[in-house]
């Protein structure tokens, strides 16, 4: 009852902020069409499966493909999910997180508010590889087994908007995407026509599609996951396009549309046509085929590993598709580095071009206690910074050869300095300087002489 109240008075805040501001179309961060773009994933279960997912999908040419993979309100670990992140960016994969609850007998449960500022605060404080934070809003609410045992487009709508306000105000740079619809569900008791769902969302809402930057869509070969690839009914592997159609009719300009579940149980010959002949429209990001691995159990059949984990022919045909290397801009945490100095490890940013060494540390608030931005210079030099900008003070360590060689501890900001940026220049010719907290190499002992190293590439 309690928790109610909680989701009552929480959703009332969130209506009466919309009511109140405007809310204007939201782009996404970065057009991910605007980049070369190795728009060829995979769809997996488990965050232990992503280097299976990259030398699938970044195979043949291919660089910086696609994984989809579902986060379950109760699978928030951080540590395991931090590794997921973190082995994204080292094996050059874009995530798209699926959000889920969990299963309650034969239906999920109906997600909430408070699901949201969950999901929200969590994947807030991951390390993403790249600066779209690709998230879908659930999975196929147009059917009762999906969402708590009954089929609701008022609830839905709702979450959008919930969505857009929650994980904006974490961070502008999620890229929020529909649920993908069951094309093929009809209108019963237990769901509902997936253009009609549109239509219902439309009537509930007619501004919800501002409160989304993408479509996430299933496109299966139905009826019976059989249908000719080259089939160009609603049901078929083209379903989207009804969607997208319907869109329009509706009044809402085109947005980027990620296939996020398709396949064909058995049959070798269905990607290389469906990629490089069918699925070829110029919004289509990404195609991430369910599934890698299923083990065992109703997802067997979809599984491009078999039982052994041996590679089926369909999973053949997309390793040898060929593909292209995308260029998908970073997050400023996928630049991130672990050092090691003083018996200690911390994380650091690197700046290793002119403009990175330009821009620095200044502008920013404040830096985290063991992080700091790592300079990297092509030749030594005495190398001279300045104060300009900055909010907070630093200490700087100078190094040269993997060697501190000076320290200049508690520079003070403008602020404090009579609005004046201090400068500094090394004593001797440095290749690195490494800015710190102040009060870092006092805390850490940090001395000249001892080596910096950075130990994660």
């Amino acid at each position: 009852m309690f928790r109610q109240f909680i989701y009552s008075f929480i959703r009332i805040l969130l209506v009466l902020w919309v009511l109140g501001f405007t809310v204007s179309v939201v782009n996404a961060i970065v057009d991910p069409l605007s980049v070369p773009n190795n728009r060829i994933g995979v769809h997996i279960l488990e965050p232990s499966e992503i280097a299976s997912a990259a030398s699938l999908v970044n195979s043949s040419g291919g660089d910086w493909g696609y994984v989809t993979i579902p986060l379950r309100a109760d699978d928030r670990d951080f540590d395991k999910w931090s590794e997921f992140f973190a082995s994204a960016t080292r094996l050059h994969l874009i995530p798209i997180i699926r959000l889920a609850t969990f299963a309650a007998g034969p239906t999920w449960v109906a997600p909430t508010v408070l699901d949201l500022v969950d999901f929200a605060n969590f994947l807030a404080g991951m390390p993403w590889p790249v600066k779209n934070r690709y998230v879908i809003l659930f999975n196929e609410p147009n059917h009762a087994a999906e969402w708590g045992g009954t089929v609701s487009p008022l609830q839905y709508v709702n979450l959008l908007i919930d969505a857009h306000l929650i994980f904006k105000s974490r961070s502008q740079d999620f890229f929020l995407l529909t649920s993908g619809l069951d094309m093929s569900a009809p209108t019963n008791h237990t769901s509902l026509d997936a253009l009609q769902f549109y239509r219902a969302l439309t009537l509930l809402q007619p501004r919800w599609y501002s409160f989304i930057d993408g479509l996430s869509v299933h496109a299966y070969p139905n009826p019976g996951f059989a249908s000719s690839v080259n089939s160009t009914s609603r049901y078929g592997i083209t379903s989207f396009r009804y969607e997208t159609q319907l869109l329009r009719r509706l009044g809402f300009p085109p947005k980027p549309v990620f296939i996020t579940e398709t396949g064909r149980p058995g049959s070798a010959d269905f990607f290389l046509p469906a990629l490089t002949q069918i699925w070829t429209d110029p919004d289509v990001v990404a195609v991430t085929p369910f599934l890698l691995f299923a083990g065992a159990g109703e997802f067997t059949r979809f599984s491009l590993l078999d039982t052994s984990k041996n590679p089926t022919a369909a999973y053949n045909s997309l390793l040898n598709i060929p593909k292209i290397s995308g260029s998908p801009l970073l997050s400023a945490v996928s630049a991130l580095r672990r050092l090691s100095l003083s018996g200690v490890e911390i994380n650091v940013e690197i700046a290793d071009t002119q403009p990175l060494r330009t821009a620095g540390l200044s502008g920013r608030s404040k830096l985290d206690p063991a992080t700091g931005m790592l300079f990297i210079f092509p030749d030594s030099s005495r190398h001279s910074f300045w104060m300009q900008g900055m909010n907070f003070a630093l200490d700087f360590i100078w190094i040269k050869g993997g060697k501190i060689v000076q320290i200049t501890p508690d520079v003070p900001p403008p602020s404090q300095t009579g609005n004046v940026p201090r400068q500094l220049t090394p004593d001797q010719p440095v290749d690195q300087v490494l800015e710190v907290p102040a009060g870092f190499t006092s805390l850490y002992e940090t001395k000249v002489g001892d080596v910096v190293k950075i130990i994660s590439p």
